[in-house]
């Protein structure tokens, strides 16, 4: 990989970072360590693919609008530009030539149709009496003769308790005074407020006017006719990473000198420098796919050496290039990681179980 540094720079920047934490290591002498070597990587592809079709249409009314869309009579040979961004989406809404037309409402008379709720006539029944608000209806319309206009013979009216004559009418019906409801008088029922005794009152749906709007062609009585083509171009993304030790990757990503390749074209090529293992793990992304348009692919790559030094084994040493030469960083072991996480996790065990026992002395 071009811009790789040689074995020998590494142990030298890795023996003099190492002196500097006071590690004496001669990592330059004849049977030095071996440098081993991992390429990170970071690959991204995002392709521009475009799906056509084409549709019937028809809308209630003209439709001014249509004749500003673009014409075709192909759409799947109508030529539209690839986006300069394939993360763009773009989408054209076109009309097939010759397909632009208007036809009449078969289901309406120029645009109404009969209402619905009266059935045409305008007006909807109506009761031309209604119960009594005061006494329901019911036998407290007259004390005397409950509503029914026939006296209790032999009986004075009855008073009820906690209704004082004084709220009491003279019936209409029976004509016993202070008996009746004062809001009937006895009759049980008064004249329908709605319709004023007539029995029907003007439809509230057509305002009398016994047709309503046609709601399948909005009114217009016509439909505007056409065969819609359309034109997507929708980004679609895949990836490959491979960014090593999750608790080196923030260093790698903030310092490293990583080399970067850009590839537009199906037909460019991948660096020649580029692992074999490397190349068989993006080539599969970079085949064309139906009905691909653009592409844009990154390819980023940074070469991490990792060096074991003897003189200090619980840790690790890795270097890499970066814009001020090689940066050189120290991670704990793997093994010295796990050692004190089983001491963290013996410590956690026994502190419970020492509770344990202190909550079973104290009962």
């Amino acid at each position: 990989m071009a811009g790789r540094p040689s074995d020998m720079e590494i142990l030298e920047a890795v023996e003099a970072y190492a002196g500097r934490r006071g590690i004496a290591a001669r990592l330059t002498d004849p049977g030095a360590p071996d440098v081993t070597w991992q390429t990170l990587l970071d690959f991204r592809i995002v392709r521009s693919i475009e799906t056509r079709g084409e549709r019937p249409m028809r809308e209630p009314g003209g439709q001014d609008g249509l004749a500003s869309r673009p014409t075709y009579t192909d759409i799947a040979t109508h030529p539209v530009a690839p986006p300069s961004d394939p993360e763009k989406t773009e989408a054209w809404l076109l009309v097939r030539r010759g397909s632009l037309d208007e036809e009449r409402c078969a289901n309406c008379d120029r645009g109404t149709t009969k209402c619905g709720d009266c059935e045409g006539r305008g007006v909807r029944d109506c009761p031309r009496f209604v119960d009594c608000p005061v006494c329901e209806g019911g036998p407290d319309a007259c004390w005397e003769c409950e509503g029914t206009g026939r006296r209790r013979a032999g009986r004075p009216a009855r008073l009820r308790s906690g209704a004082p004559s004084a709220r009491r009418a003279t019936c209409a019906r029976c004509r016993a005074s202070n008996a009746a409801c004062p809001k009937c008088t006895g009759r049980r029922q008064l004249d329908c407020p709605d319709c004023k005794k007539k029995g029907h009152v003007q439809c509230g749906v057509c305002d009398g006017t016994k047709r309503v709007t046609h709601q399948e062609c909005g009114g217009t009585g016509r439909f505007t006719v056409w065969t819609e083509g359309w034109i997507h171009q929708n980004p679609h993304r895949e990836k490959e990473r491979r960014l090593g030790r999750l608790d080196l990757r923030r260093t790698t990503g903030s310092v490293g000198r990583w080399q970067e390749t850009i590839l537009r074209r199906a037909t460019d090529k991948l660096p020649d420098d580029l692992d074999e293992a490397d190349e068989n793990l993006i080539a599969p992304h970079l085949a064309p796919r139906k009905d691909e348009v653009a592409r844009l692919a990154t390819l980023r790559r940074l070469p991490l050496a990792h060096v074991t030094v003897h003189a200090d084994p619980h840790r690790d040493y890795f270097a890499f290039p970066s814009h001020a030469g090689i940066e050189v960083t120290t991670r704990p072991t793997t093994q010295r990681v796990r050692y004190f996480a089983g001491i963290a996790m013996a410590s956690v065990a026994l502190v419970a179980l020492v509770a344990v026992l202190v909550v079973a002395l104290l009962r």
